[in-house]
Formats: structure tokens, sequence, C-alpha cells
């Protein structure tokens, strides 16, 4: 089959793999109190460590509005706490309380489970040349990364 068909039936895919694994991840987080873009958030926090708002937005490529109701949420849900932005004044900067820690550790844990079992499946070979034909189509595609209160058409 010819390689162009191959790629996009892999683009085809793309969208109903990240409509489960929304799904599972909703899942899994039945009973947490936070929901699947809390969880986007917390993750973020989580690696970076303290961001504000438009970091984290862009970060996750998503409107600064959209995150900051999830940022609200999770301050509201006592999962991060606010810290003063020495850079910024009216922005100020958020990391993942004790809570925060524990309860996305928990979540983490919970993934890490099914990932574990369904990584059976895959040689570490199919996991690489996988990840190389997702980076490769992520940098193709980059030049549509804009700003993400302005999208530009596709």
């Amino acid at each position: 089959m010819k390689k162009s068909v191959e790629l996009y039936e892999i683009v085809r895919l793309i969208r109903p793999v990240h409509r489960r694994l929304a799904r599972a991840v909703e899942a899994k987080l039945n009973g947490t109190g936070v929901t699947v873009g809390m969880r986007a958030v917390m993750e973020v926090l989580s690696e970076a460590g303290p961001l504000s708002v438009p970091d984290t937005a862009r970060t996750l490529f998503l409107a600064r509005q959209q995150i900051q109701l999830l940022m609200n949420a999770l301050e509201d849900g006592e999962f991060v706490a606010r810290q003063p932005n020495p850079a910024h004044k009216r922005s100020p900067l958020f990391s993942l309380s004790e809570r925060g820690h524990s309860v996305f550790a928990e979540i983490r844990a919970s993934e890490n489970e099914e990932i574990e079992m369904i990584c059976e499946l895959f040689s570490e070979q199919d996991l690489r040349s996988s990840q190389q034909v997702l980076c490769a189509m992520l940098d193709h595609f980059a030049e549509y990364e804009d700003d993400p209160n302005r999208p530009r058409p596709f």
C-alpha cells in the first residue's frame, strides 16, 4: 500500500483514539473531583512547576480564558496554590498544592496501570516508530500552531 494512504489512515485514527483516551481518563478521574481539563493543567504544573495562566495556556495550546476557568476550579478544590509572580504583578503564578501533588500522583498511578497493560501489545520498536511518526507530523504542521485565541484556518 502507498505510504501516503497508510499515513492518512493513521491521521484518521487520531480523532477516535483521542476521544476514547479522553473518556478513559474521565472514567479514571471519577470520584477525584478533577475533570479531564483540570488534569491536563495539573500535569503541566507537575512537570513545569509554577506557571501563570497565560504560560499554562501556551503550553496546552488553549485559550487563556479556558485555562483561567480550569485554574479557578483547581484553586476552589485546593489542588493549586496561588503565589506572587515577580515578572508580572497582575498575573500570579500557580503551583500544585500538597493536596494537588497527592491527588495527581494517585491519578498517574492509576493511569500507569492501564498503560502497562496495553504496552504488552507492542514491542519497543513499535512504540519508538509510532512516536517518530507523530513527532514528524507535529513538526511538519508546526506552522499552524499560532495564537490559540486567534487560530488560523487549516
